[in-house]
This record gives structure tokens, C-alpha cells and sequence, in this order.
């Protein structure tokens, strides 16, 4: 279950930010040009070619009856482009000026209308923000406004909406014709709330010589990097703030002590660094059912299809009687989980669950950080995972990774060094009950105080076992 191209760009991390916003609600009125009903097009073209004919000729040209002559000819006449006198019919000068405005293309008809807008602008650099957030998301990265920037006055709001009409159309509405509308007047703009609008970003690793990784932090908005500078430049700035745990010898002895597997120390190459082609290579050349291997963070939406289809074929047909007990061990570092991938991921996983217990129960999460991260970090993730716990220092390798699901899966990733500062994390999925069983054995989630502090608990109605009475 080794596919992977690592000869092109590679995703390996994603992470969010909360962009605190603004809202304003926009009534404006707007010109559309359409293309005319066929019918009236092809009478306005014949028109334009005779100049002048009679009504009765223009029916037996098109083949239409007297009626339907008049009604297409009463349509046409009511919208001002064609003139009426006895049975001649011709343009009107308004008619006329289609075709010298269309030029060699069919005539068209702009239509006025409303056009409610709500547009959100960003307050770092005052832009307009597609958003399918209006909240807080605990867990990601909090951007704060600079200063004098804490708010929009209407009056910024209403040149801004003028001047980048066509760029909200296209970028914010996603209107694949902009060039066909045009903005016809503002008659009212009104605050409306704070919000956080959520950003994703993402790295990705370019498999080169030396190994690369690039940082993408807006990337719906590639074309327009310059009005977004402040924004952008916000980002980097925080992002540079966050850490990953080191990489180390002792985090890859522990990855082979829970995995059983010696692929990773094998792939080191003569400068120290892990060649990842070669532990893929070696990972596929021993790839056996319900083992595959992961690159990048596990959140990732390709990791979790891979480990959500392991899960999926060694419990088909299988009905479990218990709820399933999710222990994640997070890693050391400040950036771990900043990205709403992480949400994903537990809602997956809550939703097998719910289907392997025919409904009748779930999964409880269980949040397990290391003593060098401190209670506040951690805590952060309360909506996230039902329970959080502290371990003592000393307590596992702050630079690995585990997800546990006790009797289902177990997913072991480590931080290794690809070159000179550039880190990846890797790992294994597997799916084989004896694995599962070794490394919960070894990571022992259960230990009471003090291996393992409580940070919160949220009490749930938990399953109970059926009798056989009941069963």
C-alpha cells in the first residue's frame, strides 16, 4: 500500500490561522449583459440587414404565424428596439446600437439589477477574504490585527467594494465571467460583525538534491500576492514562532522498539541524513496486509484514507460491542495540531466507529501530551478530544508520534532529518492485532497519577458491554 510520487511536490504538514474580520452588508445595483432568446436575436439581425420589411414578409421568412409574428414583434417593440408604422417594421436607433456595440458577436441586453453582497475584510491587511468560517477555531494559529487596523470605516468599505468589484466577483463569488457584469451603483453599506475567518496552509516537500521543503500560505489567492503582503507577512511571522520537537537518534530507537522495524536507521545515508526513497523502497519490498506506510502527518487527507481503509477491511463484517478508546499521543513542540485536518480526522474516525457498533455507541478520545508542553498548549484541543492527560517527564519521545485505537489500529510516526533543516515526519499504520496489542502494552495509556496527569474530562454515557443475557 506504498504509492507514493515523490517526484513531484509533496505534501507533508498542513496548518490554519484565524484571521479576525469584519463584516459588511453591501446593497447594490448591478448591469448583466445576457444573450438575447434566439427568436428575438435572429428577428433583430434580419432587421438590421433589410433596414425596413414588411410584417407579413417577416413572418413567411421565419415561418411564423400572424400571432406569433406579433407577439415576438409586440416583445421587441415594448423594449424600445424596433419601430412599428402600419405593417413595416425596423430598428429602432436603440436596436441599432446593439450591433455597434457587439461589434462581429450577437446582440446583447444589459439588465439592472440588485445585488446584495456580505463581504468580509480581513483586518491585517484590509483585503477582501472569502470565508467559510465566522468563528473561532481553538485549535488553530491566532493572527492579531496591527495596530490602527482595528477596524473598517463604511466609507473604506464602499471604495474598496467599487475599486475590486470584478476581483470580488472572480475571487470571492467565483463568477466565471466578471467581464460581464459592471457595477451600477452602492445605494447602502452596513457594519455588521467581528468575526475569524479560517486560512489554510500547507508544506510540501520537494524530493530534490538536497530535499527542500516549500510553505504555501494562502493558496487560493496566488494572484494578487501584493494586496495580501500584510497578511502574508503576518503569517510567516507566527508560523515562525511555532517549533517542531528535534529530530533524534533515541526518538528512532523508539520507533523500532514499537514498530519492530529497523527501516528507518537502514536508510541513513553516509551524510547522516534518512534517504527517504530507500525506506520506501524497503517498506514496499516487505509490505504485507494490514501494514502501510505514511509520510507527512497522519491528518493529512491521503494518511487518513490510507488508515481509514486498513480500519475499514479488517472490520468488514465485524460488529464490535464496546466504544473505542482513542489515545493520541502527541509529539513535543508548539506547532503539533494547528490545523483543522486534526477535526477531520477524530470526526472519521467517531463516524467508523459509529457504523462498527451499529450506532449504539462511539469513540472516546483521549489527548496525551508530554511534560514539555504546557497545560495551557494542551488545553487548547478541550473541543476536540474528550479527555486530556499530562505525562511525567521522561515518559516516551517527545519526537514521536502515536495514535492508538486499543483493538483496532495503531499509527507510529517520528521526525527524521531529510537534510540539513529540513525535518519529516514518517510512520507506519497497522491494522494486525498483535502490533496493536504490543504497543498499547508498551505505551501503557491507562497509568494513573503521576504518569499521567488530568487536564479536563468531559463525562459521557459510555456504552456498556451486552450480556449474553441481553446479547
Amino acid at each position: 500500500m506504498n504509492d507514493f510520487d515523490l517526484s513531484e511536490p509533496t505534501q507533508v504538514s498542513s496548518f490554519g490561522f484565524n484571521v479576525p474580520c469584519r463584516e459588511f452588508v453591501i446593497a447594490a445595483q448591478v448591469t448583466r449583459d445576457k444573450r438575447m432568446p434566439m427568436v428575438d436575436e435572429f428577428v433583430l439581425k434580419a432587421l438590421n440587414l433589410c433596414e425596413s420589411v414588411s410584417v407579413s414578409r417577416l413572418a413567411r421568412f421565419f415561418g411564423f404565424s400572424q400571432t406569433e409574428m406579433d407577439i415576438v414583434l409586440a416583445d421587441l417593440q415594448a423594449r424600445t428596439l424596433i419601430m412599428l408604422e402600419g405593417n413595416e417594421v425596423s430598428l429602432h436607433s436603440t436596436g441599432k446600437e446593439l450591433f455597434r456595440t457587439a461589434g462581429d458577436g450577437p446582440p446583447v441586453i444589459t439588465d439592472v439589477e440588485s445585488f446584495p453582497a456580505r463581504i468580509w475584510f480581513e483586518l491585517i491587511s484590509k483585503s477582501m477574504i472569502r470565508s467559510r468560517g465566522l468563528h473561532n477555531v481553538k485549535n488553530l494559529i491566532d493572527l492579531t490585527a496591527s495596530l490602527g487596523r482595528t477596524d473598517i470605516s463604511e466609507s473604506f468599505a464602499r471604495e474598496a467594494f467599487h475599486d475590486n468589484f470584478r476581483d470580488y466577483l472572480r475571487l470571492i463569488r467565483r463568477i466565471k465571467n466578471p467581464e460581464a457584469w459592471g457595477l451600477y451603483a452602492i445605494s447602502d453599506v452596513a457594519p455588521g460583525r467581528f468575526s475569524y475567518a479560517q486560512i489554510s496552509g500547507k508544506q510540501s516537500l520537494l524530493l530534490g538534491s538536497p530535499p527542500k521543503l516549500e510553505t504555501t500560505l494562502i493558496e487560493t489567492e496566488t494572484d494578487r500576492p501584493q494586496k495580501l503582503r500584510l497578511l502574508t507577512d503576518a503569517m510567516s511571522h507566527a508560523l515562525g514562532s511555532l517549533s517542531e520537537p528535534d529530530p533524534t537518534a533515541a526518538a528512532r530507537s523508539e520507533f523500532a522498539r514499537l514498530t519492530y522495524s529497523t527501516f528507518i536507521d537502514d536508510s541513513i545515508n553516509a551524510e547522516g541524513f534518512v534517504d527517504l526513497n530507500v525506506w520506501l523502497q524497503r517498506e514496499q519490498s516487505s509490505s504485507y496486509p494490514g501494514v502501510a506506510s505514511i509520510v507527512g502527518s497522519l491528518c493529512l487527507e491521503r494518511n487518513r484514507k490510507r488508515l481509514t481503509s486498513l480500519i475499514a477491511s479488517r472490520s468488514e463484517g465485524a460488529q464490535s460491542q464496546e466504544a473505542w478508546d482513542l489515545f493520541w499521543f502527541r509529539p513535543g513542540g508548539t506547532i503539533w495540531g494547528l490545523t483543522e485536518d486534526l477535526q477531520t480526522t477524530i470526526s472519521e474516525l467517531k463516524a467508523m466507529s459509529r457504523r462498527s457498533l451499529s450506532g449504539e455507541g462511539g469513540l472516546v478520545a483521549t489527548l496525551i501530551a508530554p511534560a514539555s508542553v504546557s497545560s495551557d498548549s494542551v488545553k487548547r484541543f478541550d473541543r476536540i478530544f474528550d479527555r486530556g492527560l499530562g505525562a511525567r517527564a521522561g515518559r516516551g519521545s517527545t519526537s514521536v508520534e502515536v495514535l492508538l485505537i486499543r483493538g483496532v489500529c495503531a499509527v507510529v510516526s517520528v521526525l527524521v532529518p531529510l537534510s540539513a533543516g529540513v525535518n519529516v515526519w514518517i510512520g507506519r499504520i497497522t491494522v494486525i492485532p498483535k502490533d496493536v496489542s504490543r504497543i498499547a502494552e508498551r505505551l501503557r495509556p491507562n497509568d494513573p497519577e503521576p504518569e499521567l496527569v488530568s487536564l479536563w474530562t468531559e463525562n459521557r454515557a459510555r456504552p456498556r458491554p451486552k450480556t449474553p443475557t441481553e446479547a
